[in-house]
């Protein structure tokens, strides 16, 4: 299981560096305003790199929480598992073998499949944290409790901010930096499983 560990915790680290990396050869990339599907989508220069590395990632978050049931079988952890594959498929597996098209204004069958597969890993995703902080309440791991559980709200308000700032009133608000709110989401929902896989190490 340690070997899981070490996999997802590397998956994790490099989900969050490489597309810091990858903007720096994507000319008028902007972190802030930016989805992070963008990196991958057909008109950008790192698409092969940043899709290809969602499909790993994708798979990652499909095997490595099997890690987090041996330690903690039961009806959470199963949950918690199908949620992390549905996110691995939904975010990272589709969204890698069906890049979106930069321009919304020609939009077509598989930008829509990249958006509704998107859409609902991200939801999933954002489940997790919640659901890891009532299993760690549940073996008594009540500081790791708290801290999953304010990641969770953490990750909520900067979901509600992602969603708000896609509307045409906010556009010239704090809320329009939609690729601001949607990474400090997935860092959020990121952070407890990180220190799991770390006190399993």
């Amino acid at each position: 299981m340690k070997i899981l560990s070490y996999i997802w915790v590397i998956t994790l680290i490099i989900d969050n560096v490489l597309p810091f990396v990858l903007a720096h050869f994507y000319p008028n990339y902007k972190h802030k305003e930016m989805a992070l599907s963008v990196l991958g989508s057909r008109q950008s220069p790192v698409k092969l790199i940043y899709n290809v590395w969602c499909i790993v990632s994708g798979i990652v978050f499909c095997i490595a929480p099997y890690a987090l049931y041996q330690v903690n079988s039961g009806g959470l952890a199963v949950a918690i598992w199908i949620l992390l594959a549905m996110y691995g498929i939904g975010c990272e597996i589709v969204s890698g073998f069906c890049p979106l098209n930069e321009n919304r204004q020609e939009e077509d069958t598989i930008t829509k499949i990249h958006g509704g597969a998107s859409a609902i890993g991200f939801m999933t995703l954002l489940v997790v944290p919640l659901l890891l902080a009532i299993l760690q309440f549940q073996i008594s791991e009540v500081a790791i409790g708290l801290i999953s559980l304010l990641c969770f709200i953490v990750a909520f308000v900067f979901f509600c901010f992602f969603i708000m700032g896609e509307k045409e009133k906010f556009a010239n608000t704090v809320l329009r930096y939609g690729g601001l709110w949607q990474r400090l989401v997935l860092i959020c929902c990121y952070v407890p499983l990180f220190i799991w896989c770390v006190i399993q190490l």
